[in-house]
């Protein structure tokens, strides 16, 4: 999918988190602010695949790979449970608050992207083995037999899904822009 449609549908979502579970901690305009930054974080994953560019050769072929397993497998989640742990710690809600908005960012980017046919790489054996991104070889090439979770087969480009993506996102902004204006002027 497009950039744009990545940070458009992260923002969508950080704003619902922000709308439903954080509203009563801090100020609507504050879970605005930080929802639109940490959006940007969903752009991580393809930057880092841009600037990576592994190549490995197949059939006496040279090719290029954009998505690493490290970075657009669901098992990058677990990156973030030390810093959720540390801001539980700190004590400052906040910092709490933003890493979670970058969790989300990062899982919307993932849940995108398994409407691909490419899909999200689980590793060669079952879901739940010890080691699940051990099986990749030194050059991550993803073998024929990986397993993926795959919730459609849209392609990478097509102009329908992105356009909706971007715009179910900017729905739900703003849906909590409307809320915030709404309650400025009936909050007695």
């Amino acid at each position: 999918m497009k950039n744009s449609t990545h940070y458009l549908f992260s923002l969508g979502f950080t704003n619902l988190y922000g709308m439903l579970i954080v509203e009563e901690m801090f100020s609507s305009w504050i879970i605005m602010v930080l929802s639109t930054i940490t959006s940007l974080f969903s752009l991580v994953p393809n930057i880092i695949d841009r600037y990576v560019n592994v190549q490995y050769e197949n059939e006496g072929v040279l090719l290029t790979r954009n998505r690493h397993p490290l970075t657009h497998s669901p098992w990058t989640v677990f990156y973030f449970l030390p810093f959720l742990y540390l801001g539980q710690k700190s004590n400052v809600t906040i910092l709490e608050v933003v890493i979670i908005l970058f969790t989300i960012s990062w899982l919307s980017h993932l849940l995108i992207d398994s409407l691909n046919p490419g899909g999200l790489p689980l590793g060669k054996r079952s879901v739940f083995s010890n080691h699940p991104v051990k099986h990749y070889k030194f050059h991550w090439t993803l073998p024929r037999n990986t397993k993926r979770i795959r919730i459609a087969r849209i392609p990478f480009n097509d102009p329908r899904v992105n356009k909706n993506l971007g715009y179910l996102g900017l729905f739900i902004f703003s849906l909590n822009c409307a809320r915030m204006f709404l309650s400025l002027f009936w909050s007695y």
